[in-house]
């Protein structure tokens, strides 16, 4: 995002905050509940063949129809619509011009930092089911390029990650950029997919 100085620019930092504030003042258990879900399931909605009408996948961050919220006044959710389209015309953008890095949550424990990719990865789930993701087509290729977005995102997938070595766990940590970006690129050839920023947003 542009760094100017510009009343009208909101920063990463901000929209984020912003962004957390909403999901978890009015989310439910079965809402996307930060922005690193959220990330991720908009990557997903990246995927599609078709581009999905907004109402669609807006009302699917919060879950179910009974999940919807109720908003305090129409300043605050138009506020949150604002937001959120931001963040998904910055997501789409970065996988249109091959500046994909993900946003992942961090955690410390003593003294040392740990980047996860669980979270991004539940998110990019719920986007998949939505657009219906892998159904039809190519069996073992989705099966392949899905495979490290399911250890990380499913209950299953935890459970085989905790009967694995580090090293195995980095192996597949290490898989997961490049094969959400072969999926994205076998869906949008004309993307100029790549990692050439080598980076991830990371949230603290």
């Amino acid at each position: 995002m542009s760094e100017e100085k510009d009343d009208d620019v909101i920063s990463e930092e901000v929209l984020y905050e912003k962004i957390d504030h909403y999901l978890l003042t009015f989310g439910t258990d079965r809402s996307l509940m930060c922005v690193s879900e959220l990330d991720g399931f908009l990557t997903a909605l990246g995927c599609s063949v078709q581009e999905l009408e907004p109402d669609v996948w807006l009302n699917a961050i919060w879950g179910a129809d009974e999940d919807q919220p109720v908003w305090e006044s129409t300043e605050q959710e138009d506020e949150f619509l604002s937001l959120v389209l931001i963040m998904y015309m910055e997501t789409m953008n970065s996988l249109l011009f091959g500046d994909f890095y993900p946003v992942y949550l961090e955690q410390e424990v003593d003294g040392e930092y740990t980047l996860l990719v669980e979270e991004w990865c539940v998110g990019f789930i719920r986007g998949a089911k939505l657009i219906g993701l892998g159904i039809g087509g190519d069996r073992e290729f989705f099966d392949e390029v899905l495979a490290p977005v399911r250890l990380f995102g499913t209950e299953a997938g935890w459970d085989k990650l905790e009967t694995m070595v580090t090293a195995e766990v980095t192996f597949w940590r290490e898989t997961l950029e490049p094969s959400i970006l072969r999926l994205v690129q076998h869906y949008h050839p004309e993307m100029q997919t790549g990692t050439k920023n080598k980076e991830t947003r990371v949230l603290h």
